[in-house]
């Protein structure tokens, strides 16, 4: 696979890695790319999909499909340990990555990871039932094309109204990828790993959540926070679930904390 179109570079020195989440692109990392590649060498993934070609594994979706790109790109980019920087989808590829151990890595940031899997493994039933409560609908509306179906799960992480309040031209650019958020959705909920998977991870790791997000988002930073024993948890007030470009400054101290 040609790799040259699955990412976008910027600046010099340590280099750390971004990867954004459905519904998005690597404009998502804009604002704090400017700000760290004066001093780092900035790598912005692109997600299969995202202004590349679809993903050819909607039949039966996996996560490795999006690890063989980012193992590819770094391995092309860079010899050092990377900063692997996710947000929503681009949190559970990150973590499945560090878990999969075949990059090197010096520190994680995870922004609302949304890796609802986690609630299968904690035995969380009630964080559980909501996913599969949203879920139920939002399949159905897309099986039946209902239109803006995609504004659901924005509503879903960002709260009522965070959907409408969009752009017009960004509303209709989501409708392009309600395939591949299902993908996300069916890798998000069907990875599994053992609790001493997460125990045994020793990257050190910042989990960061909005203090007004969805309970689903707390419960998930919550449980990871918990299990991994070289992590910290950030809470950014007055934030939500697209945090990392409505407080790109917050977020960025963050991923600059020593």
């Amino acid at each position: 696979m040609n790799i040259d179109n699955y990412f976008e570079q910027q600046g010099s020195g340590a280099p750390i890695v971004f990867i954004h989440g459905s519904y998005a692109s690597t404009s998502t990392w804009k604002k704090m790319v400017e700000q760290l590649a004066v001093n780092h060498h900035c790598i912005s993934i692109k997600l299969p999909g995202h202004g590349v070609p679809d993903p050819d594994d909607f039949s039966a979706p996996k996560i490795e499909t999006e690890l063989q790109i980012i193992e590819q790109v770094v391995h092309t980019l860079t010899n050092d340990p990377v900063h692997l920087v996710g947000h929503s989808y681009g949190g559970v590829v990150a973590l499945a990555q560090a878990l999969k151990g075949s990059l090197a890595l010096s520190h994680m940031t995870l922004f609302e990871p949304v890796a609802v899997w986690l609630f299968d493994v904690m035995k969380d039933t009630e964080m559980s039932d909501r996913v599969l409560e949203f879920l139920k609908k939002y399949r159905h509306d897309v099986l039946h094309e209902i239109p803006y179906s995609c504004g659901q799960v924005i509503d879903f992480w960002g709260g009522e109204g965070a959907f409408e309040a969009l752009p017009e031209f960004i509303k209709d650019g989501m409708e392009t990828l309600v395939i591949n958020n299902i993908r996300h959705w069916d890798i998000a909920s069907t990875i599994y790993c053992h609790l001493s998977d997460l125990q045994k991870c020793m990257v050190p790791t910042r989990i960061v959540c909005g203090d007004r997000s969805n309970p689903v988002a707390h419960a998930i930073t919550d449980h990871l926070n918990r299990e991994m024993p070289n992590s910290k948890k950030y809470v950014i007030e007055g934030a939500s679930h697209f945090l990392v470009t409505s407080h790109a400054n917050e977020c960025l101290s963050v991923i600059k904390d020593p």
